[in-house]
């Protein structure tokens, strides 16, 4: 069964749960929700016009004696290019039921977890929209997941327990689009790419398990053991020549691939005083996909081999059966601190990634370490809300800063302008991390005003 028709299926499943309840309703059917209008614009000349998005969001609740039925829905309108261009989306669809000392959620749902920003530590169980990047807001990111979770509590204490039969991955953007991840590996090498038939698949059972302590009100604790896929691909390489042998230049052909893993993971907070808050999120992967390319392939022009070269790596790739992919352990942690100094909230963190069993041939750094800022003001009898993000990576020498202003024009309508601004120091080529700087030229302005209802 594909992808398409499950998602058909759970939706028609929802909406006949709705219906089939209602002689049963308490309260009555609650619907919420917003209509907001996103326009973004780059910063530098020719200040190209980079997307303009309208995105109506209805959420409808039926409240029962048994529990609760959800439904999320969004039709989104991007008008960038042409204004007839309309797109339906069944974000969530579940229900809840409640009992004494537990609860049971089963359906599409997004699931949300963790205490980083700037990144994604232990919150990677629901699969996330990359495709636009920056362009879309944190929370529109997350995509629902099939999915039942059981949480059982225990005073103040609770066992939750998550499990889903389907792996999603992340959707990234495609080649030619100016946020695709290779662009800069493009432009000094021919690449192609192979499609992945496992982004998306009905055979791969995902769960976890969390322990959540709350019993101290000094602090807070999640414990976590995780059967899970990072949504994120790896790519395994080959080398394939468009035309004969020594008659045109070999490409690097990119193949998406997924690694299941045990993971091991814990999150935090502990309140030091009333006005500082200790932060801390890791999470241990027992294997993960890491590249790695022989030294020929790493200091060769692909774009101008010789006939030698080119027979060198040829055999090197025809001999490679691991599509030049390590599997090792892997560590990332993050510490960090909150507080309010003059009437500013103050957020900072610092997070390291650590790859065991290194080899020098990885493309990746053994250690990977960089940190976040957050800072931000109320004004004007709170209605005016000035913000500040920005996250710097030390071995890239790389950043992106977020600042923003929102302002509350009345009950339930909001105005925000802001930009992102992505620099920093130019990546080798075969740089094995993500780099701001070759998004320096896509740095933009935009403009969003949301209606809530």
């Amino acid at each position: 069964m594909s992808i398409s028709q499950i998602k058909r299926l759970v939706f028609l499943t929802s909406l006949l749960l709705a219906f089939n309840i209602s002689s049963t309703l308490v309260i009555a059917q609650d619907i919420t929700g917003f209509l907001r209008n996103y326009n973004a614009v780059l910063t530098s000349s020719p200040n190209e016009y980079l997307v303009g998005r309208n995105r109506l969001r209805a959420d409808i609740s039926f409240n029962t004696e048994y529990g609760t039925v959800f439904i999320s829905n969004e039709i989104l309108n991007t008008y960038t290019k042409s204004t007839n261009n309309y797109a339906y989306d069944f974000r969530e669809g579940y229900l809840d039921a409640y009992f004494k000392k537990s609860d049971l959620r089963i359906g599409k749902q997004i699931i949300s977890q963790g205490r980083t920003d700037g990144t994604f530590i232990t919150d990677i169980i629901s699969p996330m929209d990359l495709s636009e990047f920056l362009t879309l807001q944190v929370e529109d990111l997350k995509e629902g997941i099939p999915a039942v979770k059981y949480t059982r509590y225990f005073g103040n204490n609770f066992l939750e327990v998550v499990a889903t039969p389907i792996f999603q991955s992340n959707t990234l953007a495609k080649p030619g689009s100016r946020w695709f991840p290779f662009t800069e590996l493009e432009k000094n090498t021919n690449v192609t790419y192979a499609d992945s038939l496992s982004e998306n698949s009905f055979s791969s059972f995902q769960g976890m398990i969390k322990w959540g302590i709350r019993s101290s009100l000094k602090w807070d604790l999640d414990l976590l053991a995780m059967w899970w896929t990072d949504g994120n691909p790896a790519y395994e390489k080959d080398l394939v020549f468009t035309g004969p042998f020594g008659a045109s230049d070999p490409a690097l052909e990119l193949k998406k691939t997924y690694l299941k893993s045990p993971i091991l993971a814990y999150s935090g907070n502990y309140i030091i005083n009333d006005n500082l808050i200790f932060k801390s999120e890791s999470a241990f992967y027992f294997k993960k996909y890491f590249d790695y390319l022989p030294e020929l392939a790493t200091r060769v022009n692909f774009n101008s081999l010789t006939p030698s070269e080119a027979q060198q790596l040829a055999l090197i790739f025809g001999q490679n059966d691991d599509g030049f992919l390590y599997e090792k352990p892997w560590l990332v942690s993050m510490v960090g601190l909150q507080t309010t100094l003059a009437g500013i909230d103050i957020g900072t963190q610092f997070i390291f990634e650590h790859i065991f069993e290194y080899d020098d041939l990885i493309l990746q750094e053994e250690n990977f370490y960089y940190s976040t800022l957050s800072l931000q003001k109320n004004f004007i009898r709170n209605k005016l809300l000035v913000s500040g993000f920005g996250r710097y990576n030390y071995i890239g020498n790389d950043f992106w800063v977020n600042p923003q202003a929102q302002y509350d024009v009345k009950d339930g309508l909001e105005v925000a302008l802001g930009f992102h601004f992505f620099g920093g120091e130019s990546s080798e080529n075969f740089y094995g991390h993500f780099n701001f700087k070759n998004y320096a030229a896509s740095s933009f302005g935009y403009l969003k005003l949301t209606a809530f209802f």
